[in-house]
């Protein structure tokens, strides 16, 4: 996820927008992707930026990463807030504990996945790496998740 162009099939993809990726699409015209010419696929980048989204993928691997993401990663971290012990009328402290929650998720799937949690973003994972997350994640409640965090900070206590 850097500004340069993500490398595909051995050679750096090339910027284009949404035009030539989504032709039937004018709402997207205006977005950036890095597309690999010997092989098709493509990947979107950060909005407003050329910051690649991840690597470029196919469309079952692109379809996989969005399901993933939107289906099955996010309902369990916004979910955080009605775990109890939160005030969800705290709009700070609701916003506190979200982004703690998408933390400690990520954190958790990491673990999980056996990767370095910086590698952990959904935009890099291969179709497998996709399978497999959603295999770890289904059917986790986010207490679930928060009760694993919480031992694992007590647990690198009594290392320290």
């Amino acid at each position: 996820m850097t500004d340069t162009a993500p490398i595909c099939c051995g050679i750096a993809t090339r910027l284009t927008t949404g035009k030539e990726i989504y032709p039937h699409r004018r709402d997207l015209h205006w977005k950036h992707f890095y597309k690999c010419d010997r092989c098709g696929k493509y990947c979107g980048c950060h909005p407003g930026t050329t910051k690649s989204l991840g690597t470029p993928a196919d469309a079952a691997t692109r379809a996989a990463r969005s399901n993933l993401h939107d289906n099955v990663f996010d309902p369990i971290w916004k979910s955080a807030v009605t775990t109890g012990q939160y005030d969800p009328e705290d709009h700070k402290a609701k916003t506190r504990i979200l982004k703690a929650a998408r933390s400690r998720l990520y954190r958790y799937l990491a673990h999980h996945l056996g990767i370095d949690r910086d590698a952990c973003h959904f935009g890099m994972f291969t179709l497998e790496q996709c399978k497999r997350a959603t295999e770890i994640l289904s059917g986790l409640s986010y207490r679930t998740v928060r009760d694993w965090h919480y031992a694992r900070v007590k647990q690198e206590g009594k290392a320290a």
